[in-house]
């Protein structure tokens, strides 16, 4: 058994060999590699999917420690997806990576998205790039997993999963569902989502990142997060991703 078998047998020994086989061949473009969206890519990479795209155009910030599993000390102002790039080459090596360091728009996402990729992981905060995203894969039939709000939460057994047209709750999901069904998107899309209510205790008071940024969105209020609970919607996101990977691919 060479090292890149020896390292999935646990893996393939759970799942089987024909499911192995079509994760390593299939890929699976992230969106968004923040506190869900890098949790969800070191699951997928470790499960073994054989290739990734991974798209974020931010840069490493202080702030960012508290959650997000690629922000370091010595990572602070680095490009977030040259960090995931190394990391999972790290993982595995023979994964093969595209990184694209662009905001996600009506016009970006004509080179973004194509119809080779299995799965579409949509990890991004802002809401007209989450919507554009989604509704763009859709109309190429990507499939399409997508996080709801994971900030203001403590509670990780109150992550749910299930099609967007049934999320509840969550203030985040809501507007997705108003915005998506303008646009003539109804059901289709898998949604991690918590059912608890949010809050935010402690007003922040520096600026958001996005503020120094024109042309990437409006700035966004900044939320209260902790580390676990993005987290959790990342590996949930990645369990959603192999289970279609496995059964519908």
């Amino acid at each position: 058994m060479n090292q890149l078998m020896d390292q999935f047998a646990r893996t393939e020994q759970l799942l089987g060999a024909e499911s192995m086989a079509k994760i390593k061949s299939a890929t699976v473009a992230v969106f968004g590699l923040g506190a869900v969206g890098s949790f969800a890519i070191e699951a997928i990479a470790r499960a073994g999917v054989g290739n990734l795209h991974l798209i974020d155009f931010d840069t490493v910030d202080i702030s960012n420690i508290n959650r997000q599993l690629f922000a370091l000390h010595s990572t602070i102002g680095r490009e977030k997806a040259n960090i995931a790039c190394e990391r999972v080459k790290d993982i595995n090596p023979q994964c093969d990576v595209k990184v694209q360091s662009s905001f996600v728009n009506a016009q970006s996402l004509e080179d973004l998205l194509s119809e080779d990729i299995d799965v579409v992981v949509d990890a991004i905060d802002g809401l007209n790039s989450k919507i554009n995203l989604i509704v763009g894969a859709r109309q190429l039939n990507l499939s399409v997993v997508s996080s709801m709000g994971a900030g203001g939460r403590t509670d990780i057994s109150m992550i749910k999963t299930g099609d967007i047209s049934e999320t509840c709750v969550c203030p985040l999901a809501r507007v997705v569902r108003q915005r998506l069904h303008r646009r003539g998107l109804y059901k289709g899309v898998r949604a991690v989502y918590s059912i608890e209510k949010p809050l935010n205790k402690q007003p922040y008071k520096s600026r958001d990142a996005l503020d120094a940024l024109p042309g990437h969105g409006r700035s966004r209020p900044p939320i209260g997060t902790v580390s676990w609970v993005p987290g959790v919607f990342g590996l949930t996101i990645a369990s959603e991703v192999i289970d279609i990977i496995t059964r519908i691919y």
